[in-house]
C-alpha cells in the first residue's frame, strides 16, 4: 500500500509506540474494507476521545466480578451444549465447533442471549457475515474496491448479511430498553449509560462479536490439535490429567491459574506461537519518532506479534518450538520482556477482552479433553493461514469419543 510504513522489529519499539507515545500513535490500522463497511466505527478501529469513552464505558462488563461471574458460567453453559452434541456425533470438524461454542459465549455475554430461536438466527447470521467479509477481504484483485458491484461477496454482505444483522440486533436493543430485569452483560450496560445512539451500541457490539469469536476458537482448536500431535503425546497426558483431576464445574474464576496452570501454559504457548492476529498497525497523528528515527504524519507503525513470540534472540533456539513448560516458572516464558508475548496487544489499544479470551482458551480446552479423546485425520504439523484472523480452515477434522467410553 501507498504511503509509509515503519516495522518495529524489537519489544522496546513496540513499547515506545503502544505505551510510551501512545498520544502520538492513537489510530489502529484497519484494512479499506472495514471502512467501506463502517466497521472502523466500533471500539477496535475508533480513535480519540469516542475510543477512550468506548472503551471506558465497555470496562465494567469485562472486568466487574459480576460480569466475569457470568462469563465463566456461559462458558460452562455452552461447554456442556457442546458435549451433549458431541455424544452424538462420530466425527466433526473441530476448529467449526469451536467457532460455533465461542460465537455463542460472546453473545451470551454482549446480548445477554440464551439459546432459543432469535439466539439461533442472530448466531447463523452472524457466522454468514464473518465467512463473507473474510471472503471479500480475499479477493484478488479487490473487486469490492474496484467495482462493488463485481464482488458477489460484498453484496452479500451489504444488501443480505448486514441489513438482516443490524435488524436483529436493533429488535435486541429495543427488547431490552423495555426489559426492566437486564443483567450485567454488555448490552444491558450500554444502555444503562443512557448517552449512546442505537448505531453507537450496534458498531460496539459488532466489534466485539467479531474481536472475539474467531480469534478464541483459533486458540482453542490449534492448542488441541497441536496436543494431539504424535510428538506431544507427553504434553498430551499432562494436560489430560490436570483435566481430570480439577473440579472444572466447581472453578471460580480467581482460582483458575492456581488450579490449571498447565492449561494456561499451553494457552500462552499457543498464542505465542499463532497469535490470532499476525500484524498490527498504529498510525501517527502527528510529525514524531520511534526511538530516534523520525517518523512522517500519517506513518504507519507495524509490529507482528507472529515474529516477535518466535524471536530466537528474545526466546532463545528452541523459539519455533511448542513448549508449554516455558510459562510455568516465568511469567514471561523466558522472555526478557513482556512485549515479546502480544496476542492482545498493549496500551490504551490493547485487546478490551484480554482475560476473557485467556480464560475460554484455558476452560475450554480443559472441558473438552476431560470429556473427549480425539483422533485427528492428520498426523503432521498445524496448517493454518492467516486471512483477517488466523483460520484452520479444514485441517482439524478429527473422530470424537467419549472419555472412559
Amino acid at each position: 500500500p501507498a504511503g509509509d510504513f515503519y516495522f518495529l522489529l524489537s519489544p522496546e519499539a513496540v513499547k515506545h509506540v503502544c505505551v510510551e507515545a501512545a498520544d502520538e500513535w492513537p489510530r489502529r490500522f484497519s484494512v479499506p474494507l472495514f471502512e467501506a463497511l463502517a466497521l472502523d466505527r466500533g471500539i477496535v478501529y475508533e480513535q480519540g476521545p469516542r475510543h477512550r469513552r468506548q472503551k471506558k464505558l465497555c470496562t465494567p462488563a469485562f472486568e466487574r466480578g459480576a460480569a466475569m461471574a457470568s462469563f465463566l458460567d456461559a462458558i460452562s453453559l455452552e461447554g456442556d451444549a457442546l458435549a451433549a452434541r458431541w455424544r452424538r456425533l462420530k466425527r466433526l470438524d473441530l476448529y467449526a465447533e469451536t467457532r460455533t461454542l465461542t460465537l455463542r459465549v460472546v453473545l451470551r455475554v454482549t446480548f445477554g442471549l440464551e439459546p432459543d430461536d432469535t439466539d439461533k438466527e442472530l448466531s447463523d447470521t452472524i457466522s454468514q457475515y464473518l465467512e463473507a467479509i473474510v471472503a471479500t477481504a480475499n479477493e484478488v484483485p479487490p473487486l469490492y474496491q474496484l467495482y462493488p458491484p463485481l464482488s458477489k461477496n460484498y453484496v452479500r454482505v451489504t444488501e443480505e448479511l448486514l441489513p438482516r444483522l443490524r435488524r436483529l440486533v436493533k429488535e435486541l436493543i429495543e427488547q431490552r430498553r423495555r426489559d426492566a430485569t437486564a443483567g450485567e452483560d454488555l448490552l444491558s450496560q450500554l444502555l444503562r449509560d443512557g448517552t449512546l445512539s442505537d448505531d453507537d451500541i450496534l458498531y460496539i457490539l459488532f466489534d466485539l462479536v467479531i474481536a472475539g469469536s474467531d480469534t478464541t476458537a483459533s486458540t482453542v482448536a490449534a492448542s488441541l490439535y497441536i496436543l494431539h500431535e504424535p510428538r506431544h503425546s507427553k504434553l498430551l497426558q499432562r494436560a489430560v490429567d490436570e483435566a481430570l483431576h480439577t473440579d472444572l464445574d466447581g472453578l471460580r474464576l480467581e482460582e483458575i491459574r492456581e488450579a490449571l496452570p498447565y492449561h494456561v501454559a499451553v494457552a500462552r504457548e499457543t498464542l505465542r506461537l499463532y497469535p490470532p492476529v499476525p500484524f498490527v498497525g498504529r498510525t501517527a497523528l502527528t510529525k514524531c519518532d520511534v526511538l530516534g528515527t523520525p517518523a512522517p504524519e500519517g506513518a504507519v507503525a507495524c509490529f507482528s506479534p507472529y515474529a516477535l513470540g518466535r524471536d530466537v534472540e528474545r526466546w532463545g533456539a528452541d523459539a519455533d518450538e511448542f513448549k508449554p513448560e516455558r510459562w510455568l516458572d516465568a511469567e514471561r516464558g523466558g522472555a526478557a520482556s513482556s512485549f515479546s508475548f502480544l496476542p492482545f496487544g498493549a496500551g490504551p489499544r490493547g485487546c478490551l477482552g484480554t482475560r476473557l479470551g485467556l480464560t475460554e482458551a484455558v476452560v475450554g480446552v480443559a472441558k473438552i479433553l476431560r470429556g473427549f479423546s480425539l483422533r485427528f485425520d492428520r498426523a503432521g504439523p498445524l496448517r493454518y493461514k492467516y486471512d483477517l484472523t488466523l483460520n484452520l480452515g479444514d485441517s482439524t477434522t478429527c473422530t470424537v469419543r467419549e472419555r472412559g467410553a
